[in-house]
């Protein structure tokens, strides 16, 4: 009885395994896909070794609650060309647009495909409507729509929203999803697929000869903005040569922001950049509308044919400015001075935040320390979209600038800066705030310290002044003489709070003053006021002062400084 009762239980685990086995073999020509969590998608892949025809089944469904759209769908796509091979958008397209709320409805199809390698997908989400914003919450509207049960991975709630995909033994096979894209990345001269939240990331190449790319790419714009999205530079100028006012982004499928971009273009010999970036949310990490037909190719690939593989190299690109006040974060104030060697042409790049259709409010400059005028400000009338929020703007711009000495400044208000974004970023973060370029002019550019910069003509100086500061200097002049006189104080109400003054020592009385009536602005906030002019004194002895209240001073500003911060007080200069 024993030996019988052992036979009997090899039996049934023979029985158990074999059909295991059976059910495993039955298996390998089905796929099965369906609602996994909110905001996912879920997808396989499968073969097909010659023409056969695929048996689709399964459900999808409408839900429509306060103007929002609830989707459950699936679709097909071919690995190889990424086209729509079959969507039951379009196969049931009375029952997802014909008319709201159609509920959950079962689906049967047969279609016939050719052999390849195909991709299996599902989705749930959000038809975009009119939450570009991306305020509504996917959960709470799942809530609604089933009466608050639990959204647990492992719940039945959704269990029947799935397809099944099946084919002939012989021909039908089930394969890693990822094959396709994977091969096609690894030939490419840059590709990045599959891309998630917050990224960030370049690739350098160099283009031996004038040379005919394709480029492929898909992302999230909308009203003219852009947020998952690339740009090729030239890396010598950091003008951007795509897209172009030409380039066409068209629709991906799903919510309205995804965007498809699929062109050639050509490429003159030089060196270039390929910068990405993605904001923190919607991409392949996780949907918060509808996703692209194509979520794998969420990126960007660049790729050529294979005779002109040799014409495109990937290199490492050394840091071509020289000069960086970049990363600015909030209430920043940034400055570096320089000097040229000799009359030069210098590009100036700049990324900053505009404020209403042409105020920027974060944003630069440039002053000829010599001579103190401004030589160079960053222009929001004149700047260009930086990607990210419509307020980066960015100014690319070549200058000619004689020699001598200049300081570049840079400053920011306590909102939307580097690592501390409002909206979503410019493409290329890193660089917020000034840099300069010297193309094959840096060996004649060369940094300086500010406060190392002399001038042999300064009779007397009383600058970078704080609050409640009372200073004085003196001067002699042998001889009458035209001097130079440069102030920069605070005025409201009519009235000078900071300001300087010229008193003869011999009389006692002043001999210049500044007032609000003899200035004119000084850049930044109205208060700032500024006196630029010259003056004759006869031969004698004379004290300059400069004196401040308690408030908006030198590095302590309770409003936008100064364009020449570094001049704040007051200048005397002999002119010679």
């Amino acid at each position: 009885m024993k030996a019988i009762k052992f036979i009997s239980s090899l039996f049934i685990v023979f029985i158990i395994v074999w059909g295991q086995s059976v059910y495993a073999q039955e298996n390998n020509n089905q796929i099965e896909v369906g609602y996994r969590m909110t905001g996912e998608i879920d997808v396989q892949g499968f073969s097909l070794s010659r023409q056969s025809t695929i048996k689709i089944e399964g459900h999808a469904g409408l839900y429509e609650r306060m103007g929002n759209d609830l989707m459950f769908y699936g679709w097909i796509l071919n690995g190889k060309t990424r086209e729509v091979v079959w969507d039951i958008l379009k196969e049931d397209n009375d029952k997802f647009f014909g008319y709201r709320n159609s509920g959950r409805f079962s689906f049967n199809k047969e279609i016939n495909l050719p052999a390849g390698d195909y991709e299996v997908y599902y989705a749930a989400g959000l038809d975009q409507g009119n939450n570009n914003n991306n305020s509504f919450n996917f959960g709470d509207l799942l809530d609604l729509i089933f009466d608050g049960n639990s959204r647990d991975h492992d719940s039945r709630r959704f269990s029947d929203f799935s397809m099944q995909v099946s084919g002939p033994e012989n021909s039908f096979m089930k394969n890693d999803w990822r094959k396709s894209v994977d091969a096609f990345a690894q030939n490419a001269i840059v590709s990045i697929v599959r891309a998630g939240d917050d990224e960030f990331m370049s690739e350098n190449f160099r283009v031996e000869n004038e040379i005919e790319l394709n480029i492929r790419g898909i992302g999230e714009q909308y009203d003219d903005e852009q947020f998952d999205f690339a740009w090729i530079v030239n890396s010598s100028t950091y003008e951007k040569v795509w897209p172009t006012e030409d380039t066409r982004f068209l629709k991906a499928g799903g919510g309205r922001k995804n965007r498809l971009v699929s062109e050639k273009i050509t490429l003159q010999k030089g060196d270039y950049s390929l910068y990405y970036i993605s904001d923190g949310s919607h991409s392949f990490q996780g949907w918060n509308v509808l996703p692209p037909y194509d979520p794998q190719f969420w990126g960007i690939s660049i790729w050529t044919d294979e005779k002109n593989q040799n014409k495109v190299k990937l290199n490492d690109k050394s840091d071509q400015f020289v000069l960086k006040l970049t990363k600015a974060r909030n209430n920043d104030y940034l400055s570096q001075a320089f000097k040229l060697n000799k009359d030069m042409k210098i590009r100036v790049y700049s990324i900053g935040e505009r404020s209403g259709s042409s105020e920027m409010v974060d944003y630069g400059w440039i002053i000829n320390a010599d001579t103190h005028k401004k030589v160079w400000e960053f222009n929001g009338r004149y700047s260009e979209y930086a990607g990210g929020g419509d307020k980066n703007r960015m100014v690319n711009e070549e200058i000619e600038l004689k020699a001598g000495n200049y300081i570049a400044y840079y400053v920011t208000d306590g909102s939307h800066s580097y690592r501390n974004w409002n909206t979503a970023p410019p493409l290329i973060p890193d660089l917020y705030g000034l840099s300069i370029l010297a193309g094959n002019n840096r060996d004649f550019f060369e940094l300086q310290d500010a406060h190392a910069i002399t001038d042999e003509n300064v009779l007397a100086e009383i600058v970078r002044v704080r609050n409640n500061e009372y200073e004085k200097r003196s001067f002699t002049l042998n001889k009458e003489s035209k001097v130079r006189i440069y102030a920069i104080g605070e005025g409201t109400n009519w009235e000078m709070n900071d300001s300087g003054w010229i008193k003869s020592k011999e009389t006692g009385k002043i001999v210049w003053e500044m007032t609000h009536r003899n200035t004119d602005p000084a850049g930044g906030a109205e208060k700032n006021k500024l006196f630029d002019g010259t003056i004759t004194l006869p031969e004698g002895e004379y004290t300059v002062y400069y004196e401040t209240d308690g408030s908006h001073s030198y590095r302590n500003w309770n409003a936008s400084a100064p364009h020449d911060q570094e001049h704040y007080g007051i200048s005397v200069y002999l002119i010679k």
